[in-house]
């Protein structure tokens, strides 16, 4: 970016987790300059295993606590620097009081611990494999007659990271406002209990989840099938795109009344895939790809990792490319950042010689003294802020509802008829518990886009919004006549962030794309094979990645906005995310190789497990008809600015829905923040 959102923040990454790691680069990543504290002896332990990963696009200090000098070295750093990244469960031991003390002092110290400071479990540290296992995120993975299969990506860790790297962009938002510092605190496990959307709610029905494959629990069809040169991923979301399907595979489909409605659909599920996988069968992935992407039915093949830099989309958008390692000379490849501000270029970055942070320390400047644990601040980190989403399933309506529960006001735009999730079994009282659990925290307004007095109203919104957040089709607001460029007439300071399947700038042009198809066409599922068959995660992997990517896009160019005062457009490609989940895949000669553990809990486990309980990670709400849904707490726990889960979402209605009569959040104008 010509001016990026951190580029006045300095960050010290003590922490050997590669959620740590992954932390570390997102924030530089958006302008901050982070030192990586490297070990003088070699290690392999946590993101070490990959030192490409670990350490590109940062500065590099080798620091031992047993040598004099480098303690010294690192306190310096440490008095200059805004941020400290550390894993507590893995560093510590044996570290200088002096180390210590500076960390005490910092303005914001997150710690990304297995389990957290609290509960049964609290200071023991397990590994990803473990953490899969243990919140039943391994056992919804692999055949539905195999066994549990570990995700050959550590999907928990790269979601931990981004959540650190988003709590530490709320918390500088709140210190750069009121001078006022806060610890922040992720856990890994909850972060993966947080991943359980689909399956958390058919437990809470009296259902019992199970393997799908590449299946999935709320959709039919939906599955990977063979083609006459391969396998192809189709996916349906809606009754709509099915009748459109039906008609591609012809009588033995179209119009039979068993199949017109998906809750039908889902208990001939068996019946239909044996009649798609006849259909496919007979064609090639080609003709196959060109016939659904034509009809707006989401569908791809599956990339394997080693040709990622090849495959056409990643490689006009330049989504990873190669460096030199400075400790062979050899070229490896690395990830570009996983968020574009349109008309900036993106920022390439280097992997840095070891100890190159070292000739750095004379000439840092030590921050100006702040207070971390005292000071008046609001209770929410974004009061004022106002939001609208046009969003559906997961991707755009979580990182809504993330900046919700921080204290925005978010608007959700659904069409007439509803968002569709609203109908995805299981329901409760006739509205589904996904849909609901999905949206809290937000108000729900009904607009029939193609109308032009909706559109109206729409324009109406966002003359007066912070943010716009949806992940239609690329295009499709330009369709309506509300591209960029008319977005930013109505409102120079709005931030609009586009989350689509393959990007703003892409070689598929308004294709249609859905997690499953996104797991395909990054290399996710080739990571992950059960019985040799490549299978997508249990979880929507990709939609949650690329629902956190937004959130942590957003809530960066807000800062930058309150610097330059106008707004930006951020675009979030879900393959650009689900390729660069693969990282620590690209410059092993092997796959690391991860086992079973003994015990794979179940998800009914997993939610009911003492350490879940313990921490609230699953909470009971009531919507505003006093019907009670239990949803998943935030995994961000911020000291003082905590995300609160409150109110959840009704019915759409156009009653209440203007906004409030507030003063501005942005501070660019020294104004109160408050509503």
């Amino acid at each position: 970016m010509s001016q990026q959102p951190y580029s006045g923040i300095r960050v010290v990454e003590l922490g050997v987790s590669v959620a740590a790691g992954t932390c570390g680069r997102l924030l530089a990543d958006l302008g901050a300059t982070v030192y990586v504290v490297e070990p003088r002896t070699a290690n392999t332990q946590g993101k070490w295993a990959d030192r490409i990963s670990a350490t590109a696009g940062k500065h590099s200090l080798l620091a031992d606590p047993g040598n004099a000098s480098d303690v010294q070295a690192l306190v310096q750093l440490i008095r200059a620097c805004e941020v400290v990244v550390l894993s507590s469960d893995l560093d510590g031991d044996g570290w200088p009081e002096s180390w210590l003390g500076a960390i005490a002092e910092c303005p914001i110290v997150c710690d990304i611990t297995s389990f957290g400071r609290s509960g049964p479990l609290a200071g023991q540290s397990k590994d990803e494999a473990e953490l899969q296992a243990l919140s039943g995120i391994m056992d919804t993975t692999g055949l539905p007659d195999g066994e549990a299969t570990p995700l050959g990506v550590p999907v928990i860790a790269m979601s931990a990271g981004l959540y650190a790297a988003g709590a530490i962009a709320v918390a500088l938002s709140v210190y750069r406002r009121h001078g006022v510092g806060q610890s922040i605190e992720i856990a890994l496990f909850d972060v993966a209990i947080s991943t359980l959307t689909t399956f958390m709610t058919a437990h809470y029905s009296g259902r019992v989840p199970q393997r799908l494959g590449n299946g999935h629990g709320m959709a039919v069809p939906w599955n990977a099938y063979p083609a006459s040169d391969g396998w192809i991923l189709i996916c349906t979301t809606n009754d709509a795109q099915w009748r459109r399907i039906a008609r591609c595979i012809g009588p033995a489909v179209e119009g039979v009344e068993r199949y017109v409605e998906l809750r039908s659909r889902l208990t001939h599920r068996e019946e239909i895939d044996t009649l798609v996988r006849d259909w496919t069968s007979k064609q090639p992935i080609d003709a196959l790809e060109a016939r659904l992407s034509a009809e707006g039915i989401p569908c791809g093949r599956i990339v394997c990792i080693h040709d990622l830099p090849s495959e056409p989309n990643l490689r006009l958008r330049r989504s990873l490319y190669s460096v030199p390692n400075p400790l062979t000379d050899e070229a490896v490849w690395v990830s570009n950042a996983i968020f574009r501000f349109l008309g900036e270029p993106p920022v390439t970055s280097a992997v840095p010689k070891r100890d190159s942070a070292r000739t750095q320390l004379s000439t840092l400047v030590p921050r100006i003294p702040r207070t971390r644990e005292h000071g008046e601040i609001p209770s929410k980190a974004l009061p004022g802020l106002r939001v609208v989403e046009i969003g559906q399933l997961t991707t755009a309506p979580l990182a809504a509802r993330h900046l919700a529960t921080f204290g925005a006001d978010v608007i959700k735009v659904e069409p007439p008829e509803g968002e569709s999730a609203r109908a995805w079994a299981p329901l409760r009282g006739g509205v589904s518990h996904f849909f609901v659990a999905s949206n809290g925290e937000k108000r729900s307004v009904a607009l029939d886009l193609r109308s032009e007095a909706d559109r109206s109203y729409l324009c109406e919104l966002l003359k007066d919004a912070d943010v716009l957040v949806e992940n239609m089709k690329p295009g499709a607001l330009a369709k309506l006549g509300l591209g960029y460029e008319r977005l930013r007439e109505l409102n120079p300071r709005l931030v609009y962030c586009g989350i689509s399947g393959f990007g703003l700038e892409s070689v598929y042009p308004g294709r249609a794309a859905v997690d499953t198809v996104i797991q395909a066409m990054s290399g996710m599922m080739d990571a992950t094979q059960s019985e040799g068959m490549p299978v997508k995660t249990g979880i929507s992997s990709a939609d949650i990645l690329g629902g956190q990517a937004g959130f942590l896009a957003i809530v960066a160019a807000l800062a930058r906005r309150d610097e330059i005062g106008r707004g930006c457009a951020i675009d979030i490609s879900m393959q650009d995310v689900g390729a660069w989940a693969t990282q620590h895949r690209w410059n092993r000669a092997a796959a690391p190789t991860s086992k079973v553990p003994t015990q794979v809990a179940n998800v009914a486990e997993a939610c009911m497990h003492a350490q879940t309980q313990s921490r609230s990670l699953i909470v009971t709400c009531r919507d505003t008809l006093g019907q009670q849904w239990e949803v998943l707490a935030s995994p961000m726990r911020l000291a003082r600015t905590p995300p609160q889960i409150g109110g959840l979402i009704g019915a759409p209605s156009r009653e209440h829905i203007a906004w409030h009569t507030r003063q501005a959040y942005s501070v660019a104008n020294g104004e109160n923040d408050e509503i």
